[in-house]
């Protein structure tokens, strides 16, 4: 248990009884504070009490009133779990949106086809593509798109301003009852300022025509009233022969009203557009100097053709345009012994992807490229309450929640020639709509011994009209209506023998949903639920102070995995698949000036009914590192700054039967700058060492102009080369 005193002052912004709410309220709706460093995820699992917060941004008061709360230490129920707060997240380098992410240990956020086109993650054995097994959240939103046009799960987190987010919680496996679609390699929920210390302007200027400027505004609106609001706009051509000619544009609004001292309400509106070019992903065959793995495929010189550069394209007419704007209300309230939350989110998304995977092999003439479009409208509310109570010295904490989400989608797929539609290849509007609730029991029995049991039932819904449906012959149905239900049972024990020493074991099942699309096919139809069924067993021991150790050990079944179609372009539903690993870590934080962290997982992902010659899981990673360490002492009026980070993948099989590899990388980003008074001038450093190295990687079959037939080879992104980005910021109160 965790005992915090709290101080506050009566009738200001934190009011005594908003403190005491926000300790006891759970993830699921609760908006997030930018002062502290304690975890405040809505719609992630309950952290049992978790205390509010007395961050350095909180106001002095002129009548404190002390308040005393028990809690579970934040983020305490799994070896593999972490909480960062905004004090971490300043002493790493922040270059993108994706960076972010990567403070979870283990997960990597890889870019590919254009600055404006969602990651590619990459978690506990998993190429998640763009998200198909690992579920995203922004303060309790869900961020992933089901049946999305491009692929099921799409994740495109470009809308947030990464000076935003104050913190971030990383959950790993099935586990967390109050998780639902796509948990099953894990979740990151991303917490932003609901109030900053200070306001600023920022701009900054890089290499490959990298331009930036950056406005966030806190002002100061009295007791009741926090706000914060912010602008941001970038541009970059990139690397590449072709320019990317990347432009972005986000808005971030944010008011929070404290309701008495009893609650509070908060509303927020944020929107986002980019549009870009991409060189794609080229075939290593075609790219000067680096041939085909084994000499597998004939380089351009043997059809007297001349090479591409690494940073060449196929088809530079490549990329896309998308928009995202989302507005959601926050509630949230608690009493001596419980505590409600509520919030409700609306979404407006379009989405256009020009991509070219085969290039010349279904058209030799005009070409393979196509057109992806999904335009859509979300809504959806999340609802959660949670009572405490003591029975005979043990202490219990039970949550209720339930959880709903509408997505109605019209998307279509055109063959083009650059950029021009030849032909509608397909157009199709889906209903889908969610139904998720869950109960957890928290007890904790003993000073060394919690039990935290859950389950959660799940109901997916779809709905599908396909103008183009095969009306002539039986079996081709591709319109339709389907449903499914999934009970989930979740089992969490934690055994505490020493000081500074937890023990973890867990049980769980987890599900991520298929296209709906796939799920109402006539013949070969996928199921709505895919379960995954987990296991781990883990320890930390935090040996020193500020030192904090940890392993863990997993196995996770899932029932179809999600593969990539080199031919499609997307991902498919295939046959049952079984992954285990081991993750170690360690994490040092001196103060609030220093931080330093490694991390090390080591996985296996391969087909259970396929065992023999072709059964690994292409491109699942099998080793990753990830190793930082970052300064920022005060010295009187000036505080210089320092990070240096590493982050390395292991070779990987690209194929199931692994006769093409994944090449694997090593690159590390650094930053260094000074502020003084209110200017502060640094420079970031992304690939430090100028390594050459592919970014992202698949194996697909296609075609050159000059090929006589397609063949299958490895395609990739290239890597950024070194870049520098100079920055300076002028703060405000």
């Amino acid at each position: 248990m965790l005992r915090e005193t709290v101080t506050t002052s009566h009738g200001h912004r934190h009011p005594l009884h908003l403190l005491a709410a926000l300790s006891m309220v759970l993830a699921a709706a609760r908006p997030a504070r930018a002062e502290g460093d304690a975890p405040e995820a809505p719609a992630a699992p309950p952290e049992a009490g978790a205390a509010a917060p007395t961050g350095e941004g909180a106001p002095a008061g002129d009548a404190a009133i002390e308040v005393t709360i028990q809690a579970e230490k934040p983020g305490s129920e799994a070896a593999s779990r972490v909480s960062v707060g905004h004090r971490e997240l300043e002493l790493r380098p922040r270059l993108r949106p994706g960076d972010i992410l990567e403070s979870v240990p283990g997960l990597f956020a890889v870019q590919h086809a254009g600055g404006g086109k969602a990651n590619q993650y990459f978690l506990r054995g998993f190429d998640a593509d763009h998200g198909t097994d690992v579920a995203f959240f922004v303060d309790g939103v869900p961020v992933n798109m089901v049946s999305h046009g491009h692929g099921h799960g799409f994740t495109d987190l470009y809308f947030m301003i990464p000076e935003l987010v104050t913190g971030l919680d990383g959950y790993k496996g099935p586990y967390y009852a109050s998780i639902g679609d796509f948990g099953t390699a894990g979740a990151v929920n991303l917490r932003f300022a609901e109030k900053l210390e200070e306001s600023y302007a920022q701009v900054s200027l890089g290499q490959y025509g990298i331009q930036r400027g950056l406005v966030i505004a806190s002002p100061d609106l009295g007791d009741t009233w926090r706000a914060v609001a912010a602008a941001e706009i970038y541009r970059n051509d990139g690397p590449f022969l072709s320019p990317e000619r990347l432009e972005r544009f986000n808005v971030y609004l944010r008011a929070t009203h404290d309701l008495g001292n009893t609650g509070k309400v908060q509303m927020t509106w944020m929107s986002y557009g980019s549009t870009w070019h991409g060189s794609g992903q080229i075939p290593a065959r075609a790219v000067c100097g680096e041939g085909e793995q084994g000499g597998l495929n004939p380089p351009p010189s043997a059809f007297g053709q001349p090479c591409i550069d690494h940073f060449g394209a196929v088809d530079p007419t490549e990329g896309g345009a998308t928009e995202r704007h989302m507005a959601s209300v926050a509630y949230s309230t608690a009493w001596r012994d419980a505590d409600l939350s509520a919030l409700a989110y609306l979404v407006r998304y379009r989405f256009t992807l020009y991509s070219n995977f085969t290039f010349f092999s279904e058209d030799p003439v005009r070409g393979d490229q196509i057109e992806q479009n999904d335009d859509r409208a979300v809504g959806g509310a999340d609802l959660r309450f949670r009572r405490q109570y003591e029975i005979g010295g043990a202490r219990f904490t039970t949550s209720l929640g339930a959880q709903i989400r509408a997505d109605a989608i019209d998307k279509s797929l055109h063959h083009d020639e650059a950029r021009e539609r030849i032909e509608e290849k397909s157009r199709t509007h889906v209903d889908e709509s969610q139904i998720g609730v869950y109960v957890e029991q928290d007890a904790r029995l003993r000073r060394w011994l919690r039990l935290v049991l859950g389950a959660r039932a799940q109901w997916i819904d779809v709905n599908v009209d396909d103008p183009g449906e095969d009306l002539e012959a039986a079996g081709n149905r591709s319109s339709g209506a389907r449903g499914q239900m999934q009970l989930l049972p979740k089992l969490t024990a934690i055994v505490s023998p020493a000081e500074g020493v937890d023990l973890f074991a867990h049980f769980g099942r987890g599900f991520h949903s298929n296209d709906a699309q796939g799920a109402v096919l006539g013949e070969g139809a996928a199921t709505l639920i895919t379960p995954a069924t987990g296991y781990e067993v883990g320890v930390r021991v935090a040996p020193l102070r500020g030192l904090s150790l940890s392993g863990a050990a997993f196995l996770l079944d899932l029932d179809s995995e999600l593969v990539w179609s080199g031919d499609a372009g997307a991902t498919e539903a295939s046959g049952q698949t079984r992954r285990y690993g081991i993750e170690i870590g360690g994490r040092y934080r001196l103060r609030s000036w220093l931080f330093a962290d490694v991390d090390a997982t080591f996985t296996r992902a391969r087909f259970r009914e396929n065992a023999g010659n072709a059964s690994a899981v292409a491109l699942a990673p099998t080793q990753t590192l990830t190793a930082g360490v970052g300064v920022r002492p005060t010295l009187g009026a000036f505080t210089p700054f320092a990070a240096l980070r590493v982050k390395a993948i292991g070779a990987r099989p690209a194929t199931e039967d692994e006769s093409l590899t994944a090449e694997g990388f090593t690159v590390v980003d650094a930053n260094a700058g000074l502020r003084w008074k209110n200017v502060e001038v640094a420079v970031d450093i992304q690939n430090l060492f100028d390594t050459t190295w592919r970014e992202v990687q698949f194996a697909s079959e296609s075609r050159l102009p000059y090929e006589p037939a397609p063949v299958t080879g490895i395609h990739y992104s290239p890597g950024w080369p070194f870049t520098a980005i100079g920055r300076a910021t002028l703060y405000w109160e």
